[in-house]
């Protein structure tokens, strides 16, 4: 395993932010591509809620990644991204964004739980929405290394039902397998006893029935 620094100049329509963030290198995830996409998949994109119900989308959509490393991850300097060209550098006045191995996080549109329903979401973002219909989450390093990248049609083959999260199957959590529809379906538990959208944030994802 080698960890190195890396500096690089993310660009999007003419602007460019600098960054600097450690990141750890692993040859137990080496890059592979799935239906052309190259991808690392350290960390993988297991659920998201891209259409709540009980609250708006400008508070209620979050995404849940996981760390599949045996080593901490600070995601501080990465970024998220859509096949649309929106993003957000994931900041926290470096203090970092870490995750736990074998654990998750939540990154939201809120982490206002009194306004975002009820969820424990870790981190906010600005600047960035997950589309209802057809659109993508892509998560890169600083240096532009693509992570991992999940994305869904309008219902045609992927689950789309308002107010249910979409959750990859347990056993699915890596990013060489999250890249194929079959292996995503709603969530079935309520989020709260007052909150009746339904996902599994933080935990592991219901079965796939």
């Amino acid at each position: 395993m080698k960890t190195e620094v890396l500096t690089s100049v993310f660009v999007v329509a003419g602007l460019a932010t600098q960054v600097e963030a450690q990141s750890s290198l692993s040859s137990a995830f080496p890059t592979v591509a799935f239906a052309g996409v190259m991808q690392t998949g350290e960390v993988a994109i297991t659920e998201f809620m891209k259409d709540p119900s009980t609250v708006s989308d400008t508070r209620g959509e979050w995404i849940e990644v996981r760390n599949n490393l045996p080593h901490r991850v600070n995601l501080e300097g990465w970024i998220l991204t859509d096949d649309a060209g929106n993003w957000h550098v994931i900041a926290n006045g470096g203090n970092g964004v870490r995750i736990r191995p074998g654990r998750s996080i939540l990154l939201g549109a809120s982490t206002d739980m009194a306004l975002n329903g009820g969820v424990a979401v870790d981190y906010q973002w600005s600047g960035y929405s997950l589309g209802n219909g057809a659109d993508s989450i892509i998560l890169t390093r600083p240096n532009g290394v693509m992570v991992d990248r999940v994305a869904w049609d309008d219902g045609v083959l992927w689950p789309d039902l308002p107010g249910r999260s979409i959750q990859v199957r347990n056993e699915a959590r890596y990013a060489f397998l999250n890249d194929d529809h079959s292996m995503w379906c709603h969530s079935t538990t309520p989020l709260s006893p007052t909150n009746f959208d339904t996902g599994t944030p933080g935990i592991d994802n219901d079965p796939c029935l």
